[in-house]
């Protein structure tokens, strides 16, 4: 009978099928658990990773060191804060942050700038060892801050000393031609207003009488529209040469042919047949590209105008620029 009951009885039959079903919805639901389980952590462990990336991400750790520099514990940075333990733990574990009512007792505490404790950058602009040398500086006496005032006034003549002979051995003044010349038809310079600019010496320069913009593309591969070329001031136009020549139709840079016309170096843009009439003058030879490197920053440059003070204005007044302004 028991043997019956246990596996031919109808009943326990369907009892058993029907115990078999909460079984297999159990193992679903755990593995669904699981599953969200392990997605949940997944998130968890992405939006912490983003959080460290992001700006302040690295607040914990930060919280964390200066606290330790501060040589205060968890419970009396707490205390200070008038805070939980628990709160400092779930801040330096990266758990949470501190409401922004909270900074600046906390910077006060740890003795620390708001910028370095969310990891931004200072507006300030101090870097670890300027901050250093000031904070040496606020320990000297007055006797001693006015030794230092003197000795850092003295060290910064000579730099600026330094700096200006450096300037004035390894800077140019270049004339910037009126206008452009035309890769191309011509760019007429009638009314165009002369000007100067300071570059880096080169052995290009050194040579050049002065520097022109170049406008369009048909000098391409070479010379690209915008870019500014050095010349040397010369009537004479040799073949294979490129110079600046002014014509009836304005100012262009062009290549001298072998036959000793006019030609572009671009395939697609070339130079149109000019009649016999057109007056060509020679201006100058080209000797070569501005480089981006030539140019000078403009705190040099705002320096190389007090070095070549008289320079600018003899130029200035033989160009009567005065009058245009």
């Amino acid at each position: 009978m028991l043997n019956s009951m246990c596996y031919d009885d109808p009943a326990n039959s369907k009892t058993g099928l029907k115990a078999g079903i909460p079984e297999a919805e159990n193992v679903i639901k755990a593995k669904d658990i699981a599953e969200k389980e392990g997605t949940m952590k997944t998130e968890e462990i992405a939006k912490k990773e983003e959080m460290d990336q992001a700006p302040g991400g690295n607040f914990s750790e930060i919280l964390r060191q200066y606290r330790k520099k501060a040589r205060l514990s968890q419970q009396e940075l707490a205390l200070g804060m008038n805070v939980t333990r628990n709160t400092i733990i779930n801040w330096e574990s990266g758990r949470n942050k501190p409401d922004y009512s909270c900074i600046p007792a906390l910077c006060s505490l740890l003795d620390i700038p708001v910028h370095k404790l969310f990891d931004m950058p200072s507006d300030v602009g101090l870097s670890l060892q300027e901050e250093q040398v000031l904070a040496n500086f606020r320990l000297l006496s007055p006797l001693g801050r006015n030794l230092v005032d003197k000795v850092l006034g003295i060290m910064v003549d000579e730099e600026l000393s330094a700096r200006q002979s450096a300037l004035r051995e390894n800077t140019v003044f270049v004339e910037i031609r009126p206008a452009a010349v035309a890769a191309g038809a011509g760019v007429e310079v009638a009314d165009a207003v002369p000007s100067y600019t300071f570059l880096r010496r080169n052995s290009i320069n050194a040579r050049a009488d002065g520097i022109v913009r170049v406008s369009g593309d048909s000098m391409e591969p070479v010379y690209h529209d915008g870019d500014y070329v050095y010349y040397a001031a010369t009537e004479e136009a040799r073949p294979g040469t490129d110079i600046i020549v002014d014509t009836d139709d304005g100012a262009v840079i062009k290549r001298v042919a072998e036959d000793r016309s006019l030609c572009s170096l671009n395939a697609d843009r070339p130079y149109p047949v000019k009649s016999e009439d057109n007056r060509l003058v020679v201006r100058g030879r080209v000797l070569g590209v501005v480089a981006e490197s030539d140019y000078l920053s403009s705190k040099d440059r705002s320096l190389a105008e007090e070095i070549f003070e008289d320079r600018v204005r003899e130029f200035r007044q033989a160009h009567h620029l005065d009058s245009w302004e």
